[in-house]
């Protein structure tokens, strides 16, 4: 390193870029073993290279896996996996869920028709004239049936009510008396319906001054009608002008299924009076 008492010198030399001189100026400091450059300018110095201290250390090598070997029918067995993950899904059936409705709804309509009641038959007057189903009196009244707010014209209908029983009963003891119903004429009005039936809601017994006496305790079906089996009471002995009052549902049955079309009420007069003893 150059003192202050030592002398220094500077030196320019060479030329520059298209001829013009260049001037580098270097520090000569005189010593014992001869001159020592210093070096060029400090725009002109190189950085010094990274010491190994704060050099980064490299990445350390991945780790080779050791693939242990297969035993003896694992290749299969990998094939076969591989073959298993490769396979692709069953398509769905289409209109499956369709199917599956349509097959619900021919099932609903089977077992629609099945349960819907029997056609009552036409009897004519067989039973309304009947001295054994009618001795205490009759009625027939004609029925036109019209369903849906009276826009589809079901059929036209006659009906038989027929009261049967003892005419002479005991005072303050129950007499029974049996009601039956049945289909006098029908005529059909609507392709799609196939006949009538009919189901007993209630079935009562009054006086003439509307005193109900007895009211339906059974009821049994025949194959040309319902029959109601009325328990009646009258307190005190007396001769009764009695009536009957029927309640009950039509139901149109169809080509497949049924349907309730209509609830007729009908109030039919004995021909005979209760004698009560």
């Amino acid at each position: 390193m150059c003192s202050e008492h030592q002398g220094f010198q500077w030196n320019s030399m060479g030329t520059g870029r298209f001829g013009t001189p260049r001037k580098t100026e270097m520090l000569i400091c005189p010593g014992v073993h001869g001159n020592s450059w210093m070096g060029e300018q400090m725009s002109s110095e190189e950085p010094p290279p990274p010491s190994e201290e704060n050099a980064p250390s490299p990445a350390p090598a991945p780790a080779v896996s050791v693939e242990k070997p297969l035993e003896p029918g694992e290749e299969w067995i990998e094939e076969y996996e591989s073959e298993k993950t490769e396979t692709k899904p069953k398509k769905k059936i289409p209109h499956l869920r369709g199917l599956i409705i349509a097959i619900a709804i021919v099932v609903i309509l089977v077992v629609w028709t099945v349960i819907s009641p029997q056609v009552l038959p036409e009897s004519g007057a067989t039973y309304v004239d009947s001295e054994t189903y009618a001795n205490l009196g009759s009625y027939e009244g004609d029925l036109d049936i019209w369903w849906l707010f009276n826009v589809v014209h079901v059929a036209d209908t006659t009906w038989g009510v027929s009261v049967s029983g003892e005419q002479n009963v005991s005072s303050g003891q129950p007499a029974t008396f049996h009601v039956l119903v049945t289909k006098v004429d029908e005529e059909m009005k609507n392709s799609w319906f196939v006949g009538t039936s009919v189901k007993l809601k209630a079935v009562d017994l009054y006086t003439e001054d509307g005193t109900k006496v007895g009211s339906m305790v059974s009821k049994s079906c025949e194959s040309f009608g319902p029959t109601a089996e009325v328990d009646a009471t009258f307190d005190s002995p007396g001769t009764y002008s009695c009536y009957v009052y029927v309640e009950m549902t039509i139901y149109g049955k169809m080509t497949v299924g049924y349907l309730p079309v209509k609830v007729l009420r009908i109030t039919a007069d004995l021909d005979v009076s209760i004698i009560a003893s």
